[in-house]
């Protein structure tokens, strides 16, 4: 092999590492400085041979932004996006005393919050059988055998970062049940 083509195959296995590397070090860090922020489940619980146990995650608050953009009526995904400045790429959430996220509006603006609001980034999905929001994660894995912790949960609770570019972005962390403390 020439030297050259030992050269550009190091500088890919660089370039490679060096993208997974950055996606760590922004996850973990959304993880340790993110604001902590509870959305309610809509329940749905479907399970997967080839998966393992899991729970498909779908939001009270994904449905309300499906409401506000109209996408029942939408035939295709660009329909969901107009132009009538009732759509956008983030969900604005008002927190309560308990963190737990409640619709407010959908911008595309990352300025004029008040207090006790934050930005979620959404990104909406498609299933066989329906349309959905989602923050950050759609589905949710756990042990096998273990379902049974899981089947009454209520919340997803999330980070949120809340500065610089990747201000909304949501990692999930787990669920939690009723009395809004993380199942583990």
């Amino acid at each position: 092999m020439s030297k050259l083509k030992l050269y550009i195959i190091s500088a890919n296995m660089l370039l490679v590492l060096g993208f997974f590397f950055f996606n760590i070090i922004k996850n973990e860090s959304i993880l340790n400085d993110g604001k902590t922020v509870l959305l309610e489940l809509r329940p749905v619980d479907p399970r997967s041979i080839m998966q393992g146990d899991y729970m498909a995650l779908r939001f009270s608050l994904g449905d309300q932004i499906g409401h506000r953009t109209r996408w029942d009526m939408a035939k295709d995904f660009e329909d969901i996006i107009s132009n009538d400045g009732e759509t956008g790429k983030y969900c604005v959430a008002r927190l309560d005393d308990n963190n737990v996220g409640h619709f407010v509006r959908l911008t595309d603006s990352v300025n004029g919050l008040h207090e006790n609001e934050i930005l979620l980034r959404y990104e909406i999905g498609k299933s066989t059988w329906e349309k959905y929001v989602y923050f950050g994660s759609d589905s949710y894995f756990f042990q096998e055998g273990t379902g049974d912790k899981y089947a009454h949960a209520r919340y997803g609770m999330f980070k949120v970062a809340t500065k610089g570019g990747l201000i909304g972005t949501c990692n999930l962390v787990g669920l939690c049940g009723e009395d809004k403390q993380l199942i583990k």
